[in-house]
């Protein structure tokens, strides 16, 4: 089987999966990425089969109600287990600001987490991505992982559905591959140096979340 049809066992049988699978019901799976590009990365994984065949660009508003609790679930989890493994350094929390509100989950969800769906997806069945925005990962390995979650490329949860279909060669031509390299914490611009960047967001992490410099 393809691997671009790799997520389709999670769907039909969930209960087969402990280690990967974090909640399953009737209407949705939802599991740990296998190759996360943070320390928190989910899939929200729609079982229905009018859903999980659809271009994400054009989920309707209805069907993106219906989905709306796990996404809620899904950033509650990452809040949770984020807190659990770190601590916080008050003195890297910039631009966090305050220690005090960094732990507050409204907070976090709306400065350190992302939820969307990738305009131009690899994987066939339809997923939604729920993520902290720490980008501190092994699986972080080039530029193509970096901007696929740092540009247009990848779209916000709440722009859905989109007026119009993407334009795929450019995205991945164009926004992709051309689109300098930022950190996404301080913004630097690392132009097409990912080694370096790669090196920065890892300090930049160990600062503000491990008490390391």
């Amino acid at each position: 089987m393809s691997f671009r049809y790799v997520l389709k066992n999670y769907i039909v049988e969930p209960q087969l999966y402990p280690d990967e699978v974090l909640f399953f019901d009737s209407h949705a799976v939802i599991i740990k990425d296998a190759f996360p590009k943070s320390q928190f990365h989910f899939l929200i994984l729609p079982r229905d089969l009018k859903i999980t065949w659809t271009d994400p660009t054009s989920l309707s508003a209805e069907q993106k109600s219906k989905l709306q609790g796990y996404v809620d679930w899904a950033l509650t989890r990452a809040f949770e287990d984020f807190t659990k493994s770190y601590t916080f350094s008050k003195e890297g929390m910039i631009p966090f600001e305050k220690k005090y509100q960094f732990e507050d989950k409204q907070f976090f969800i709306d400065k350190f987490t992302q939820v969307g769906i990738h305009s131009v997806p690899s994987l066939k069945n339809l997923h939604i991505h729920v993520m902290t925005k720490d980008f501190y990962s092994d699986r972080m390995k080039n530029k193509k992982h970096y901007n696929s979650f740092n540009t247009t490329f990848f779209v916000n949860w709440r722009r859905l559905p989109l007026e119009e279909s993407p334009d795929a060669t450019y995205l991945e031509n164009e926004v992709i591959k051309k689109t300098d390299l930022k950190c996404c914490y301080c913004k630097k611009n690392f132009k097409n140096r990912f080694s370096e960047l790669k090196l920065h967001l890892d300090r930049e992490f160990k600062v503000r979340f491990t008490n390391q410099s």
